[in-house]
């Protein structure tokens, strides 16, 4: 390990307890007219502490749309397969006569948790209600759900007691858009923005209630991870009111960005879906992103992302502030693809090697580094080197050092930041990391 000494940092450390509270609470309910439920700073970061540790989480999509595998009728249909319904212009009717047949004979939650163990993920978040509005559990005032199948186990009981068994946080995504309930039902062919009037939308609210708090009574999950928020007629106001509400049934819950308006408000944490934030921000984030291209099983998309990808953008989210949730989509038997766990567990052998240089890490604010990211624990500084230079040096850009300990490789320092040798380090080593600590 390389050791500077405390003069020679000259970046700014960002954390969980460097953010501007207030000013970010005000900023994202500037549109409303209701406050948030009260919390202090403290009381803010002491609730998102696991989430903060975590950094790398398993998201699944899984329904009865990967009964379709993203084809009808012979054709694939376009974008992501847990969408078509809408994209394929299927008849509703004829899709909940499919869904009704939904049997994951083979779902196996302990084999996924201990997958996503292995991988190095500490939570996992799952689809307990998508856009198409099937209920992946026996969900109360419907019997749009999974009890109406051959498949007649609790499939997220399941998998709540696995990742409390392996310690990992469970987590539950629901959509507010609901392309099967009667109060946003515009005909057969569904609609990405379903108008729904007043009255309908009191009365769709409660339902979403009554489901929520199922979830959380039933199921004790950690998060509410929403999603829909773009529909013109969800307001920002209610969506804080489904937030408080939801505070209130379990003051330590979880809830992401989406239960209002993403752009706006970024409450508990922001979620930008398939992109990395390019720089620290001063709020809580968690970006979402598949394993290949689709969410939901599409039978056509083998585009798996390699190990080497997974986690160069598992470092650079981390390096930025952010956590990294990973997405798999089961077949419509429960069947994990085989190719998609063996990448995860590539990864994983990697992430638990590198454990300290990603659990519990903040955002570096030094300047982009052309040869890698940074990232930094307390006074430890991991660099982490996605591109060897043929003359295995690299320049630390904007970090200066005094007295140093030269062991480790360390050349020196020039105008641009520390420079550092890097030929002792194997060739065989998928990303190598140098841990650099401040006196």
């Amino acid at each position: 390990m390389l050791v500077l000494s405390a003069q020679s940092y000259g970046a700014e450390k960002i954390s969980a307890s460097d953010l501007i509270f207030e000013d970010m609470k005000k900023s994202s309910i500037q549109a409303a007219t209701i406050p948030l439920r009260p919390e202090t700073s403290a009381e803010f970061k002491q609730r998102m502490a696991w989430f903060t540790d975590a950094r790398y989480g398993m998201f699944i999509h899984f329904g009865p749309y990967a009964i379709y595998g993203g084809v009808y009728k012979g054709k694939p249909a376009r974008r992501y397969a847990e969408w078509i319904l809408c994209n394929a212009k299927i008849p509703k009717a004829e899709y909940e006569k499919t869904a009704l047949t939904f049997n994951p004979v083979n779902w196996d939650a302990e084999s996924i948790v201990k997958t996503a163990k292995a991988a190095g993920m500490k939570y996992i978040v799952i689809t307990t209600k998508h856009h198409d509005g099937f209920c992946l559990w026996d969900a109360p005032d419907t019997d749009y759900d999974i009890s109406a199948t051959p498949f007649k186990r609790d499939l997220l009981q399941e998998l709540a007691e696995a990742c409390k068994k392996h310690g990992l946080r469970f987590g539950t995504y629901y959509s507010t858009l609901d392309w099967y309930h009667p109060t946003q039902d515009n005909g057969q062919i569904v609609s990405r923005n379903p108008k729904v009037s007043p009255e309908n939308q009191e009365k769709y609210i409660r339902y979403m209630k009554s489901h929520l708090k199922d979830l959380i009574t039933k199921y004790d999950t950690d998060i509410i991870w929403f999603d829909g928020d773009w529909m013109k007629w969800w307001t920002m106001d209610q969506g804080i009111e489904l937030y408080n509400y939801l505070r209130e049934l379990k003051p330590s819950i979880l809830i992401n960005n989406r239960v209002a308006k993403r752009a706006t408000f970024k409450f508990d944490y922001g979620t930008p879906e398939q992109v990395k934030l390019g720089k620290p921000v001063d709020y809580l984030w968690e970006s979402c992103y598949t394993i290949n291209h689709s969410w939901g099983y599409k039978i056509s998309d083998t585009s798996w992302k390699s190990s080497k990808q997974i986690l160069e953008d598992l470092i650079d989210i981390n390096s930025k502030g952010g956590n990294y949730l990973l997405n798999i989509g089961p077949m419509a038997d429960g069947t994990v693809p085989p190719a998609s766990v063996k990448v995860l567990l590539d990864a994983g052998q990697w992430v638990q090697n590198h454990a300290d240089a990603i659990y519990g890490t903040e955002a570096c604010r030094l300047p982009k580094q052309s040869w890698g990211r940074i990232t930094v624990k307390g006074p430890t500084h991991y660099l982490h080197i996605f591109k060897m230079p043929p003359t295995k040096q690299i320049v630390v850009e904007g970090l200066f050092t005094g007295e140093t300990n030269t062991k480790g490789g360390l050349v020196s320092a020039n105008e641009k930041g520390l420079a550092v040798d890097l030929s002792h380090f194997s060739s065989a080593e998928l990303i190598p990391v140098l841990p650099l600590m401040t006196k």
